[in-house]
This record gives C-alpha cells, structure tokens and sequence, in this order.
C-alpha cells in the first residue's frame, strides 16, 4: 500500500496583484438573489446604448434590477428566447437580425406587433412570453413632442421597406395619415409592404415606388413628411441621394439613424431651410415604452437622454440606426 503523499499548496506570488470583489454592477445595481433581469438580444450587439438608457433609469428609480446585453446568433434564437422562461427574465429587447423571427417562438403577440409582423419587445408575463412593437410609439412620440406633428390627411413619404418603415407606417396610418408613399431600392419589397398594409389600413393610401431621382421629384412636391427609415447616414461620408429641393418650405425631413446625431440628409435639408427631426428621441420614447411594459413604471426619458448622449459622447455604441434598437 502506497503511503499518502502529502499536498504542497503553493502560495501566491507576491507579485502577483490581487483583484477586489465587486459588490456592485458598474451601473450602481446591487445584484443580489432577488434582482430582476432585462436585457437586450441581438447580433451583434456590441452597438447598443440600450444597456446605459436602462440601467440609468434602473439607479434614478432605485429599482432591484440590471439590464444587460445578449449576444444571440441567428441559430440560437429559439434557445434563448426560450430561455427566458428557464431563468425566470422579466423582459428583452429585440434587435437586428431577430425582429420578425422571434414572433414564432412567443406565446403571444399584441395587435399592433401582429399588424407591423414584427417585435421589439418580449414580456415575460407569469411564464407566458408576450411580443410588443414599440418602434411606431416611440417615431410618433417624438416626432410629436419635437415637431407638434399630426399625420392626420397628411401625405408622407417613407424611404426604405424593413421593420423600421413597418412600425412607422402603421403608427402614422392609425394616426389618420391620408398617403402613405414607400420608396425602397428594391420594389418589389416595397410592394409587399403595400400590399398588407392596404388590408390593414384601408383608410389610407398606400403606394410604392423606387428611388429614381425623377420619380421622387414629382412624388415630394406635394408631401409634408419625408421619413429615411434606412441605415444610409450612419457614416459622415454617406447621404441619400433625394432632391430635397423639391420639398415644400413646410415639409418635415425625418431621418432615424441616431449615431451621428445629425446626419447629412439632415444638414442639407436645414441648409435648404426645412425643418428637421434626429433620430435620438425614437430611441428613448421607443425604450421608455418597452420599460413601462415590464415594470408597469413611467421611465424618465431625460435621464434616458443624458445617458444616451453621454455613450455616444463618449464613443460607445457603433454608428447605428434607432430602428436596430434601442
């Protein structure tokens, strides 16, 4: 029988620097056993400033909760979402690429998120995931509260086709917008989207058209809204190619990439006089939606705002339209 080798245990070297425990999440948060989770999926997701909004209205309300950011790849969508339920999450944002194929994994979708055919919102309600669409809510509350804007017998027009121009058109659609006109590079995505919404939204005029010069042109003269739902504009050296200068004086040119915050369709519509609308508030009355819908609480849009100026002051977030969340 072998005799029993005693263990030498070898001590840490002195130079070796030792690394505090941290009590608390770096936002503040005491995370405890009872701390409620939201958070964000997407892919990537290193581009979001959802995490800073959240977890600084989370520290001004004093609430028991973190939000944190998920990296989901496509594959691994239905895993994670069911996951929620598995470790007992509150609620999660969705974004790019997961808007419409997470619907098939929830229990529940609300009307509007079945009329847009698309989610940015999971609730998790007593087991059962509910999918909400809160991008029309947040375009519309901003645009109202920034621009006192009532689509009502308003002719607009909506460059680009994707889940952004969905939740947009639906929003200004059930507002009483009178012309709906989605201008897309590709037609044919276009009029799918018309196609639908047609059915959907009988009181409103639907068209679709591509982005030839002259045909937009002849289309702007009588709008009083033009919205770029496209991702064109998040890098300074990128602009749309839209004649502008067949804008009425009185018509509103709308841009929702956020990052930069004034981008060159909007620098050119100002220099032409017109009157111009970021898309930063999106952003925040789209993610204070979200909030109310998990907590049941008003979130505090200008803490979400200095926040959210002060990631993207500081570099954080990748150059990003509002649409791809939050």
């Amino acid at each position: 029988m072998n005799p029993v080798k005693s263990l030498h245990i070898k001590k840490p070297s002195a130079s070796r620097r030792s690394v505090p425990l941290r009590k608390e999440a770096s936002n503040g948060v005491n995370i405890t056993g009872k701390t409620k989770i939201l958070g964000i999926f997407g892919y990537p997701i290193e581009h979001t400033i959802s995490p800073a909004m959240h977890n600084a209205v989370i520290k001004a309300l004093c609430l028991d909760m973190v939000y944190l950011p998920f990296e989901v790849k496509p594959l691994q969508l239905k895993e994670a979402v069911n996951g929620i339920k598995g470790l007992g999450i509150l609620g999660i944002n969705i974004t790019i690429p997961h808007k419409e194929a997470a619907i098939k994994f929830l229990d529940d979708v609300s009307e509007e998120a079945q009329l847009i055919g698309a989610v940015n919102t999971i609730l998790n309600k007593e087991g059962r995931l509910i999918g909400h669409n809160t991008d029309g809510y947040g375009y519309f509350a901003s645009l109202n509260e920034e621009c006192n804007f009532n689509p009502k017998d308003k002719n607009i027009v909506i460059l680009g086709a994707g889940g952004a121009a969905r939740g947009i058109a639906a929003a200004l659609a059930k507002k009483g917008a009178a012309k709906i006109t989605i201008a897309n590079r590709t037609i044919a995505r276009a009029i799918s989207l018309v196609k639908a919404f047609k059915k959907k939204f009988p009181s409103t005029k639907f068209r679709a058209i591509g982005l030839d010069k002259n045909i937009l042109k002849t289309c702007f003269q009588d709008i009083n809204l033009l919205i770029n739902t496209t991702s064109v504009g998040m890098k300074q050296k990128q602009a749309l190619k839209t004649p502008l200068d067949a804008l009425a004086r009185t018509a509103i040119v709308s841009d929702i990439v956020y990052n930069p915050l004034e981008t060159l369709l909007l620098k050119k519509a100002e220099r032409l006089g017109l009157t111009t609308h970021g898309g930063l508030g999106m952003l925040i009355h789209q993610g204070a939606r979200s909030f109310k819908l998990w907590t049941g609480i008003d979130a505090p849009t200008e803490v979400m705002r200095k926040a959210a100026l002060k990631t993207l002051k500081m570099g954080g977030g990748r150059q990003e339209a509002a649409s791809r969340n939050l």
